[in-house]
């Protein structure tokens, strides 16, 4: 039976790329033209490193293996969060599960098509990601193709086991507490667990492995690039297998690969004989709905729409927003997230090593443009998905007496405060933490609110110009085209508004140096107005165009 299902998948992307036709391929075209740049740039990145790592007298090559496994183990790591989360979705809760289950199909050939779906939606972003990192390894240690195609074989296995551990964690779960709810509960773990693998990578400070000299002893350096990064983790299996191949070590070529095969195998083996006791009960509890107990006491919203009548409908879109903010628990995953970023960033700028104030003070005008791409990032988990958020049920909104122009007011509403106060949070930490001058301080502190508002009606703007009420999960908004326009507009605008403000900074720095008469009036109004016709064109033009779309939009 599963071959039958797989010839099903391979037809619909054949079909999926037969459709391909005029604009629709040639943006296709475009945007894979736009990841291959991006491939290329993290390539020559990651070139320059290990050719300096490489170059290391005596501990180069133990150096660059060493990243290697580390490498290999946070990708583990996250793709086993990543199916736990996936696999939820994929397992339980796939809009073709029904149809499946209504056609003379086996139970355990569906469940194995899914859980291969699974691992192949959990890794293949993480899969592309090292691939420039493989690519520039083999050709710093200067190994043939056969290294390349051995790489890629033992990938397999490997995304496979970090695949299967998410798989079996939801399906036990999922027979164990038999429930919808199980599915938040995993979904906020795994958040939590992606929170906790990121805040501490970063918290270790992996930037020691370049410098030797922080270790007081030599030997202890060297005896810890020897030692094996998780001895009895496939992503050691994989490192060692890579590092025999390099020597033409054959035995333990084919020990370390046979290992991670059969281990593989095994594991699928026990998943596959379990699929049968345990995957229809989690299933059919899965379908079950969470009781609702509605709201006793009055709330806020009510309040303000019994006071101000003009604002009812308003008000009554903000209650069911912050219901479903409530009761979902996608969004609490993704502050939990979020929570982590922030604290990532606070303690990166807290490790600079910056000397002089004038360069704290300069460092902390640039980041404006790295806190402004944070809350890109976050917009295109909250903002950019609002509209399409509403699913199904934004037939609801069409035939209640509402315009478009407030429904994407009131998505603004709610998303604009939240911005605004994490961009606030970003410049003023960073800046107490770099003892920014008073100037820096104050421009970038009022650079930072414009921006969150403009990201803020850029991000319902574009989700209004690019709606998709067919998705399944946020992941899926956020990998479409217009999540990516939105995170290229986002970055052309900041780059723009920080290279405006870079001539009156530029003045600032040179009336700090002692320069005579520093600054140009003239040159502080066209820099002023610049920056307002640039956030008044990134701000109208969005709303204006995702607007006239939804206007449009037929259901």
């Amino acid at each position: 039976m599963l071959p039958v299902l797989l010839e099903r998948k391979a037809r619909t992307f054949a079909n999926t790329l037969r459709s391909l036709r005029g604009w629709k391929l040639a943006k296709n075209l475009m945007f894979a033209g736009a990841g291959l740049l991006m491939l290329t740039a993290l390539y020559g990145g990651f070139w320059r490193l290990l050719t300096y790592l490489e170059g290391v007298e005596l501990i180069g090559p133990i150096l660059s293996w060493k990243l290697t496994s580390m490498v290999l183990l946070m990708t583990f790591s996250m793709v086993i969060v990543s199916s736990i989360i996936i696999s939820m979705t994929t397992l339980y809760y796939s809009f073709d599960l029904k149809f499946l289950f209504s056609c003379p199909l086996d139970l355990r050939s569906i469940f194995l098509d899914k859980a291969l779906e699974t691992v192949f939606y959990s890794s293949w972003t993480l899969a592309l990601a090292i691939l420039p990192f493989i690519v520039a390894l083999g050709r710093v240690k200067g190994l043939d193709a056969g290294f390349y195609l051995s790489y890629l074989m033992l990938m397999v296995p490997f995304m496979m086991l970090a695949g299967a551990f998410g798989i079996l964690f939801s399906m036990v779960v999922m027979y164990s507490f038999p429930s919808s709810r199980t599915r938040d509960i995993t979904w906020l773990l795994g958040s939590l667990s992606v929170a906790f693998v990121y805040v501490v990578f970063r918290f270790s400070k992996p930037e020691k492995l370049l410098r030797p000299d922080s270790l007081q002893v030599v030997a202890q350096y060297i005896q810890y690039l020897q030692s094996p990064t998780a001895a009895y983790m496939p992503s050691w299996w994989v490192t060692k297998a890579m590092m025999a191949y390099s020597a033409r070590h054959w035995g333990d070529f084919f020990l370390n690969s046979g290992v991670l095969f059969a281990a593989a195998a095994l594991l699928y083996w026990g998943i596959y004989a379990l699929s049968g006791r345990l995957y229809m009960r989690g299933f059919s509890g899965a379908q079950s709905s969470p009781r609702f107990r509605g709201e006793r006491v009055e709330s806020a919203e009510q309040r303000l729409a019994q006071r101000l009548p003009r604002l009812r409908s308003f008000a009554v879109m903000l209650w069911k927003d912050r219901l479903a903010l409530g009761r979902d628990a996608r969004y609490w995953s993704q502050i939990i997230l979020i929570a982590a970023l922030i604290a990532v960033y606070l303690f990166s700028i807290r490790q600079l090593p910056l000397d002089t104030p004038d360069l704290k003070s300069l460092i902390s005008f640039l980041n404006v443009g790295v806190a402004g791409f944070v809350m890109a990032a976050i917009g295109l988990r909250f903002t950019f998905p609002a509209i399409s958020l509403e699913g199904n049920s934004y037939w609801l909104l069409r035939s209640a007496p509402l315009s478009t122009a407030a429904v994407m007011r009131e998505k603004l509403a709610v998303s604009l405060l939240p911005s605004v106060v994490i961009g606030v949070i970003l410049i003023a930490v960073s800046n107490r933490l770099l003892h920014a001058d008073l100037f820096v301080s104050l421009l970038s502190t009022f650079t930072i609110i414009v921006a969150a508002a403009v990201l803020t009606i850029m991000g319902v703007g574009m989700g209004a110009l690019f709606p998709d009420f067919n998705v399944e999960n946020i992941h899926q908004l956020e990998s479409s085209y217009g999540g990516f326009l939105y995170m290229a507009c986002s970055m052309g605008y900041l780059a723009l508004i920080v290279g405006v403000e870079a001539w009156p900074v530029q003045m600032h720095f040179a009336e700090r140096l002692g320069r005579a008469n520093p600054w140009d009036p003239r040159a502080v109004a066209l820099c002023a107005a610049v920056f307002v016709i640039i956030n008044l064109a990134a701000a109208w033009l969005p709303w204006r165009l995702g607007l006239r779309n939804l206007e449009r939009y037929e259901i």
